[in-house]
């Protein structure tokens, strides 16, 4: 009888185990692996937003933006010290990074912001806030970076708290 209670005992451990490891979703990140598939991931995502209605600009550089709420006062220009709330994300929406509070000197010498997270901020004033999709040659390019892989466009929703 102990057996029986020790063998049933292992298989419901095991059972759980099982369940554990293959409840666990892994989730991938729509990555490209050129210029060509990186390009049709963003203009996916452009023909999604304008398909539901939203205006959608976009820069020189390649970046798309969205400006979902207008601030008051002036732009955030070089020099300023700007406080903001963002949210990092992929094109399918995953998180990689995100701050309630974040105050940083815009296009300062030292600080190693992006260029598309730079010029999408000065798209902004006090109280504004919008959506930036910053393709991989304003990111993290050809090399990727932690975890953002190489060609990968990046998403920010981005909030402008103050300017100083």
């Amino acid at each position: 009888m102990k057996k029986l209670n020790t063998y049933f005992k292992v298989c419901a451990v095991v059972l759980f185990a099982l369940v554990l490891v293959l409840g666990c979703k892994k989730t991938e990140v729509p990555i490209s692996n050129s210029s060509e598939q990186e390009a049709n991931l963003i203009n996916t995502w452009v023909k999604t937003m304008v398909n539901t209605n939203n205006i959608v600009d976009s820069t020189a550089t390649g970046l798309h933006y969205i400006i979902s709420k207008v601030g008051t006062g002036a732009t955030v220009t070089a020099g300023n010290t700007v406080t903001l709330k963002y949210t990092g994300k992929f094109v399918d929406g995953t998180v990689f990074d995100s701050s309630a509070s974040f105050t940083y000197v815009h296009k300062a010498a030292d600080q190693r912001m992006i260029p598309g997270f730079e010029e999408g901020i000065e798209k902004l004033s006090k109280g504004g806030s919008g959506i930036f999709l910053i393709p991989s040659d304003q990111a993290y390019g050809t090399g990727g970076y932690a975890i953002i892989p190489a060609y990968t466009p990046l998403l920010f929703t981005i909030e402008v708290i103050d300017i100083k």
